[in-house]
């Protein structure tokens, strides 16, 4: 039988303790509790069904750093009833209602959490409304210094970031800081689209996907540190409308459409370099909305699933794959 360091290329360490950060897959040595040790994968990635919320409709904007058990989904568009201004508030099994914003809208962005909330930019036209959300109402704040739809956006109400977007048939590649009362203008992205998606804080945020005139839909991936943006590693799938959600070195890109014009179910996760694909949301959907701080954490839902669809009601939240130590036996 072939030993572990042929196998490997590695011996076996022989420690006193676990070691604080093992690799998947890395054996040793306990020699205070006597046991030779594996770091694995226990379990894989899934999306599970969430609470359907009690407005079906697409193109909403939700408190992107909340999380699968406290989030808002608000405003957005069906087909039915046109602009909406709903506020749904989640708990992590079911919606309810909450204050309405103050003027309906859809392909707008949002940031901060269940409790302290922002939204801005959007339709009908290229509005540069910002609303902010204090647990119980919303207010209206100073406007973004440049008007646009299907931006992206991040951050939390003190500081949260607008990125791209669309002015009519003109894609940006503005950006946007908001420090809790104003915005004012950041670094420029390197590539101008709308239909964007991101996550994470502003200056640790990262957009990916999204469409110009030249491309129907992009894989390329930014990264913004508070002033600049640089490239990162571009996801397998190209998507345009997709849900983003998580951190910079933690990130989620959910459904959205891809070069063939459907929608996917397909998901894939961020490490801050690259791109790998994880588990597929049960249902495929674009322009939805997606939440939370890390993907573990994540909700996605709303949206619609081909352009004849009304709003979908469903919502589906992430578990991610778990890491477990264990003890190697021959049993």
């Amino acid at each position: 039988m072939a030993n572990y360091n042929t196998i490997r290329g590695l011996r076996v360490k022989y420690l006193s303790a676990d070691p604080a950060n093992p690799e998947d897959g890395q054996v040793w040595y306990n020699s205070t509790t006597g046991n030779l040790r594996v770091d694995g994968i226990l379990g894989t990635a899934s999306w599970s069904a969430g609470g359907n919320m009690g407005t079906g409709r697409y193109g909403g904007g939700a408190t992107l750093n909340g999380n699968k058990t406290a989030t808002l989904f608000v405003g957005g568009y069906s087909p039915a009833g046109g602009y909406k201004t709903n506020t749904e508030s989640y708990n992590g099994s079911s919606w309810s209602e909450l204050a309405d914003i103050n003027s309906g809208k859809d392909s707008m962005a949002g940031a901060g959490t269940q409790t302290a909330g922002l939204i801005f930019g959007g339709g009908p036209g290229n509005k540069t409304d910002t609303e902010t959300w204090d647990g119980s109402s919303w207010s209206e704040g100073n406007n973004l210094t440049t008007g646009r739809i299907s931006l992206g956006g991040c951050g939390i109400t003190t500081a949260a970031l607008a990125f791209g977007g669309t002015i009519g048939p003109s894609k940006q590649v503005a950006t946007e800081e908001y420090g809790g009362t104003s915005w004012t203008n950041g670094g420029d992205l390197n590539t101008a689209r709308a239909e964007i998606a991101g996550c994470g804080l502003q200056d640790a945020a990262v957009a990916f996907g999204g469409t110009s005139p030249a491309a129907f839909a992009f894989a390329a991936t930014e990264e913004y540190n508070g002033s600049s943006w640089t490239n990162g590693g571009a996801m397998s799938q190209v998507r345009r409308r997709a849900g983003g959600s998580g951190a910079q070195s933690n990130a989620l890109a959910t459904s959205g459409l891809i070069s063939s014009g459907n929608s996917t179910t397909a998901t894939e996760e961020y490490d801050g370099s690259s791109w790998s694909t994880t588990a597929s949301v049960g249902a495929a959907r674009y322009y939805a909305f997606a939440s939370g701080t890390t993907s573990g954490n994540s909700i996605v839902g709303g949206g619609r699933n081909n352009p004849s669809a009304s709003g979908l009601t469903s919502t589906e939240t992430f578990t991610d794959a778990v890491t477990a130590i264990k003890n190697i036996s021959t049993s």
